[in-house]
């Protein structure tokens, strides 16, 4: 599978603005390709150039190769410390979803895959038995990052929150959080908007499919753009009743029975009500404009 990171200013020491970069591994390891780029800027901040060659899976394991010039020895050392550490994580996570998983081989190939996908399109694979790099020091079990990436067993028994919306204090300099609408949370009814604790950590794949926050394991539902979300937030709640699992809040897609029901409620302003239509058909304009760029 090709992967391909697309220029942003996420990593702006590290010259990956100039165009996509094209990874050959599959979208599980995103976050541990973030995780060595974010490292990776950091040092770059002091100066120097940075220049990936090739992203790749290699006989299972997470293989970086990139070139560096004018830093300093301690700082090279740094990010082949980093890239040491990618690879080391790669062999802990499945390459498809995320999840944590271990070294498998199908015939002749082998693969980093949770136990979910160590039986699908690439035959039933075999546990891999011979130990993992026994001369590095590397502990997985008191590593954060893959400590809180979730098993299939344990995702699979993870509560579920639709509509979620993450939100940030940036004034409290706190940790963000997410809202949403709860299913088979142990403490909130089915159905009912609410909060999380602090999120440790959030999948990389696009969309995510799971949180850790600081009390529990989320899986992600729907997530919809922020002015339709708040329409369906208030049509929702001025409902005054919970969403039924399977249904979408505000009880269907038709935005503009919503809008009308919204002012027909007398409850909320009729300005606020308006705003969230404009917000709403600019969302939309912009959501029709990307689709026809990618038609071309």
């Amino acid at each position: 599978m090709r992967l391909i990171i697309r220029p942003n200013d996420r990593y702006p020491h590290l010259g990956l603005d100039r165009r996509p970069l094209a990874i050959a591994c599959g979208e599980g390891w995103l976050g541990i390709l973030h995780a060595f780029f974010t490292e990776a800027d950091k040092v770059m901040a002091v100066g120097g150039s940075f220049t990936v060659l090739e992203v790749m899976e290699e006989k299972g394991v997470l293989h970086m190769h990139y070139a560096i010039a004018q830093i300093a020895p301690d700082a090279r050392r740094a990010i082949d410390d980093a890239c040491r550490l990618a690879a080391a994580r790669s062999f802990h996570i499945c390459e498809v979803c995320g999840r944590r998983g271990r070294l498998h081989t199908f015939g002749d190939l082998r693969k980093v895959v949770c136990s979910e996908h160590a039986d699908g399109e690439l035959g039933k694979g075999v546990p891999f038995e011979d130990p993992l790099n026994a001369l590095d020091p590397y502990f997985p079990d008191v590593d954060p990052f893959i400590a809180a990436r979730p098993t299939v067993t344990e995702f699979d028994a993870a509560p579920i929150i639709e509509g979620w919306l993450i939100e940030e204090d940036s004034e409290g300099g706190r940790r963000p959080w997410l809202y949403g609408w709860f299913f088979s949370e142990p403490v909130t009814r089915d159905g009912e908007h609410g909060h999380t604790s602090p999120i440790v950590q959030m999948d990389d794949m696009v969309p995510p499919r799971w949180v850790r926050t600081d009390t529990r394991l989320y899986r992600l539902g729907m997530c919809y753009p922020p002015a339709e979300r708040e329409i369906r937030y208030w049509a929702q709640k001025l409902s005054r009743r919970p969403v039924p699992y399977g249904e979408r809040p505000g009880g269907s897609d038709d935005m503009e029975a919503m809008l009308a029901f919204l002012r027909s409620s007398g409850r909320l302003r009729s300005t606020k009500i308006d705003r969230l239509e404009q917000a709403y058909r600019e969302e939309q304009g912009h959501v029709n404009e990307v689709g026809k760029v990618r038609a071309t």
